[in-house]
């Protein structure tokens, strides 16, 4: 790999792990409201992560999990369906699955380890 494709990878991850942290902090206070409304764009970029990291790194995927599970609390199984047939699930999710496709798999789990399921 040549020096230059070296740097933009990283700097795409980077990026990738920054933009992923700012949506994961714009969503989660609706995980603790008190009737939160799902939010897709979050479920769909979570849930996108999962399917990613789960294979890859089990701890990250343990903990994203339990993030999932505070941004569905409360949403009935028709809520959830409906929310994951919306554009915006569907374009969240696979902005994540575009990104991913192209970090080379010596970095998945760095990837991973670094997304918000590990932060605090």
């Amino acid at each position: 790999m040549s020096a230059n494709l070296a740097r933009r990878c990283n700097g795409q991850k980077l990026f990738f792990v920054a933009w992923l942290t700012c949506a994961w902090f714009a969503v989660a206070p609706l995980a603790h409201a008190d009737k939160p409304a799902l939010n897709a764009q979050a479920l769909g970029i979570s849930e996108s992560i999962l399917n990613y990291c789960g294979p890859v790194d089990p701890a990250s995927a343990a903990k994203l999990r339990e993030k999932i599970k505070q941004l569905v609390q409360g949403a009935s199984e028709q809520q959830l369906a409906q929310v994951r047939n919306s554009d915006e699930y569907r374009q969240a999710y696979d902005s994540v699955v575009d990104f991913v496709g192209k970090v080379d798999e010596h970095n998945a789990k760095q990837l991973c380890s670094e997304s918000p399921a590990e932060r605090k």
